[in-house]
């Protein structure tokens, strides 16, 4: 195959800039200079380095890649944490870095190709996937872009000669203790062999065949609403998951996971547990990655743990403050205010009131005696990751109100007065 040839198989990435994960072999090699030659003026280049014995060389090669095409590379080095498979932590620490590096406008580019897509789809289909699994992975999924997937490892190998691309061949395709170098280099020729000449072109079909069936339901659940949060978390309706069925609630899943941890969409275990979850089975299920699913009133939410407390700051009366993630708001409280709030009474309170974090067991004044900070939060359904993170207002060394949910008496005003504000929080500093 010639490049040229190579090029008319390519589809043209979309208008916006792209980020190539180059990994210094002939793969990512191609697939930067393909997109190179398509979106000329547009490419940057990320290099993610594992700490291998071979990763310096496969360093060099990347920059030195990056420097024949004139584009920017970034090295970042990741540190693989201990686990069952090395090789599925690299990929999730390497998948995680590339997030990091990426814009929020940038599409990742790999150099994943066919060989890579009977694999994958062999691999999840030897470890029990469903449908979606043994699709493998597709040509496009935002944010991650795979040109080469319809091309086969040789034309690639091929193309990358012809150029004269300066690539090396990492040491680590040949180790047989990670699954995908047994399957490529043993399992594979073996069935090809003895069983089925074409079984990786086999396997390729039948990734298509299933991602197609995939994209489409994937299509009538994209209405679905999910929100991203403040604090980094991803929210879906628990009732429509519940209300769909398995079937499509752990489409839903998936689809809240891999907006989690992209571009991984959960095992079989984590989609069970969070279908559990959904139901109000069990609460909060750990999901790895130091992701965790909670169901918070209406939602099924993928969130990374508590928030941190934020540093205490004052607002004045009226006025607008930030507190953490928050906007913290104190304005005139119309007479016409009858939601559950919280009113204080610049009279009682002063001119300006601390906003800090409830520390732990703290109590606040209620009609009669006092209640847990955090009780009084549960009760009006915050989120139990955030309430280490919501502020209390201070006043004269007590609490003056826990914002937006409740004031203790001493400190409350009675809405339309002179001089009683409505103190509130939303996502979004000022």
């Amino acid at each position: 195959m010639t490049p040229d040839e190579l090029l008319s198989r390519v589809a043209p990435p979309g208008d916006g800039p792209l980020l190539v994960a180059l990994s210094g072999g002939p793969d990512s090699a191609v697939a930067a200079w393909a997109v190179c030659r398509l979106a000329e003026g547009r490419v940057r280049a990320v290099h993610v380095h594992h700490g291998t014995p071979a990763a310096d060389e496969s360093v060099a090669a990347a920059v030195e890649i990056a420097e024949h095409l004139g584009i920017a590379v970034e090295v970042v080095a990741i540190i693989v944490p201990a686990g069952a498979s090395w090789e599925g932590q690299a990929r999730t620490a390497r998948w995680a870095a590339l997030e990091a590096a990426r814009q929020p406008d940038e599409t990742v580019i790999t150099g994943h190709h066919a060989d890579d897509l009977a694999e994958t789809t062999l691999g999840n289909l030897l470890r029990g996937a469903g449908t979606a699994g043994l699709a493998a992975m597709a040509a496009e999924r935002r944010p991650v872009g795979r040109p080469l997937l319809g091309l086969w490892r040789d034309e690639i190998v091929q193309v990358a000669a012809a150029l004269r691309l300066p690539t090396v061949d990492d040491p680590g395709n040949h180790d047989l203790t990670h699954t995908r170098n047994l399957l490529r280099r043993k399992l594979i020729p073996q069935l090809e062999a003895e069983y089925n000449p074409r079984f990786r072109h086999s396997l390729a079909r039948t990734a298509a065949t299933l991602a197609a069936d995939d994209a489409e339901i994937e299509a009538r659940i994209g209405s679905v609403p999910m929100v991203r949060d403040a604090w980094g978390a991803f929210k879906i309706p628990a009732p429509l998951i519940t209300t769909a069925g398995d079937a499509v609630g752990g489409r839903l899943v998936r689809r809240l996971l891999r907006a989690a941890r992209p571009p991984h969409a959960g095992t079989f275990e984590e989609i069970a547990a969070a279908l559990e979850v959904a139901h109000g089975i069990t609460g909060r299920r750990d999901v790895g990655d130091g992701w965790h699913l909670e169901l918070e009133g209406p939602w099924l939410v993928a969130h990374p743990g508590d928030v941190p407390s934020p540093a205490p700051g004052e607002c004045a009366l009226p006025g607008t403050a930030g507190f953490g993630n928050l906007e913290v708001r104190a304005a005139a409280a119309p007479a016409a205010l009858v939601r559950r709030t919280s009113l204080v009474d610049g009279a009682r309170v002063g001119p300006d009131i601390l906003l800090r974090a409830a520390a732990a067991g703290e109590r606040i004044a209620i009609a009669a005696g006092s209640k847990p900070v955090r009780d009084v939060m549960a009760e009006a359904g915050l989120a139990r990751r955030l309430r280490s993170a919501w502020p209390v207002a201070m006043a004269h060394g007590r609490i003056a109100a826990v914002v937006g949910i409740r004031s203790a008496p001493w400190a409350r005003g009675i809405a339309g007065e002179e001089g009683v504000f409505e103190l509130t929080a939303g996502e979004g500093r000022p």
